[in-house]
This record gives C-alpha cells, structure tokens and sequence, in this order.
C-alpha cells in the first residue's frame, strides 16, 4: 500500500517536472535566424564570417571540411546531405536537428541547395533571407571556372586532405553531386570537372546561375529578404537589415582566389600535425627529397 501511494506520487511528480523541462529547454532552443541563398563564388564564405562577427553562429560546408566537432558528428552531416539531395530534402526535420545539436543560428553555403525552399517557407518562416550574387553572371562563370573547376576535385591539396581526413575521404564522393545540382543546375552529380569543361559549359552554368536568383526574388517576400552584390557596401546594408550595430571591425572579404588556396594549404598541416605519425613521415619525405636533390647538385657540380 505505502509504495503503490509512494509510486503514485513520484510518478505524478515526474510528469509535472517534464511538463516543466520540456517547454524550457524548447524556449532555449537554438534557431536559424538567417539563411544565405547564394550560390558558391558570390560572396558566402564572406557572408559566414561577417555574422559569426555580428553575434551569430553560421553554418557553412567549411564546418563540415574545418570545424571543431568531432568526426562523427561531421560523418553525420555529410550521411545527412548524400540523403538530402538524393531525395530532394524528404527529412527536414533531421536538418532542423543538426543545426539544433550544433547551435547554429544562421546557414548561408550553397551545400543546403535542395532544402531552401524547406528551411524559407517550412523549417524557419520568421527567419531573414540574404541573397549573395556577383554583379555580372560572366564574372561569377569566371570565378566559377579559375577556382573551383578542376582545383576543388583534382588538386595535389585535395588528394593530399583525402588522404590524412577520413571525412574528406568522404566529401570526395560528394562534390560531384553539390556540383551538378549547386552550380550546373542538374539532378545528378557532374564528374571529373575541369576548367575546360566549364568553359564549354558556360552557357548552361549561366541560365543556371540566373534563374536561381530570379526564383529568389520571386519567391522570398520582399520584407524578409536582402540581396548583397560583391559586398561592396561593407557593414551598412547588412547590419541594418539585421538591426545589429555596426561592428568596430574591417567588413571581412573573405575567399578571394588566393585567400582560398591559402586556407586550403593551412587545412592540410591543420590535418597532418593533428596525426604525428602522419606529420613525421612527411617531414621525413620532404627532409629525404631536399637531400637527394643536395646531393645530385653536388655530384653535378663535382663533375663540371
């Protein structure tokens, strides 16, 4: 009798402290404020860490490439993102989730391409829409073409990231698939893309590339959504669209073409000193080539 009274009570207690809990821990829930719909090379990596400056935290495919979790939580979003464009976007309650786990408060990489329309009008209505885009689809092509045709999948710095980070290991097998869908607008992934083929595929990159910011402004109503040029107005346009003070900071212009190859060779001596005994066969390598090549122009020089 005393414990089905002492059940009782503590049964009836633990449904009144989730009753509690439950809507608390959803009040402090993190949410996407902000949602960055440009497509790569317009300007989203700057937009990243423009609004990590202003308070925000924003997700970018660079958090999956760099960021500080933890492999398995980066294996997890890579499962998530192979699903997502392989199903147009059928779970978006799973992404709501990752961004949840992660804290984010903004995402602005053209990686979440096939759940815009998810995270606009389902997942986020209340959040604030900016639209990146270069002032001239030509000069986007080009940028397109000198830097992420034929370097992002063929370069000696990928192949050597592949080959110290399991998860690049992966992100291999899926930027086919974000370049066929992000930047030629297909429904299947685009292998093997070199500077070549994207000079022969100007003219559909371009279409591609012009009608997604049409459909934006189309479909983004006009109170919820900014468009940034090359930002070339700095801090003004967007602190304001915002209502954020204007920091007292340089405006950040972040991925020019030599910026990003430099932050790609620093991704692969972030990988290789994480692994030492990776890091000391490579120093070993590179110390055994320097002498090799000493000693050749030595015995060369003795000869003469």
């Amino acid at each position: 009798m005393f414990w089905s009274h002492g059940a009782g009570a503590y049964s009836r207690c633990l449904r009144l402290l989730i009753l509690l809990t439950v809507p608390l821990s959803l009040a402090v829930a993190t949410e996407i404020e902000v949602i960055g719909t440009g497509t790569g090379r317009t300007g989203s990596t700057t937009l990243h860490e423009a609004l990590n400056l202003l308070g925000y935290k924003a997700y970018h495919m660079k958090e999956i490439m760099m960021g500080a979790a933890s492999q398995d939580v980066k294996m997890r979003h890579l499962d998530f993102w192979f699903s997502a464009y392989d199903t147009n976007c059928s779970d978006p309650n799973t992404l709501r989730q990752l961004f949840a786990e992660g804290e984010y408060t903004s995402t602005v990489h053209a990686i979440h391409y096939p759940c815009l329309d998810r995270l606009i009008f389902d997942l986020y209505p209340n959040a604030k829409v900016i639209h990146t885009q270069r002032t001239d689809a030509n000069l986007w092509h080009d940028s397109v073409t000198n830097s992420i045709c034929g370097v992002v999948q063929g370069s000696l710095i990928m192949k050597l990231l592949q080959l110290v980070n399991p998860v690049m290991k992966r992100f291999k097998s899926f930027i086919p698939i974000l370049m066929g869908h992000a930047i030629f607008g297909l429904h299947r992934p685009v292998y093997n893309v070199t500077k070549e083929y994207c000079l022969a595929h100007k003219e559909q990159m371009v279409a591609h590339y012009n009608a997604h910011n049409a459909r934006i402004r189309e479909i983004v109503p006009k109170d919820r959504l900014l468009i940034i040029e090359n930002h070339k107005e700095g801090w003004k346009p967007l602190c304001e669209f915002l209502g954020k003070p204007v920091p007292n900071t340089a405006f950040p212009h972040i991925n020019k073409r030599e910026a990003m190859f430099k932050t790609m060779v620093g991704m692969v001596w972030k990988n290789i000193l994480n692994r030492p005994f990776f890091a000391v066969g490579v120093v070993g390598v590179v110390v055994f080539l320097i002498a090799i090549l000493a000693w050749s122009k030595q015995r060369k020089m003795k000869r003469e």
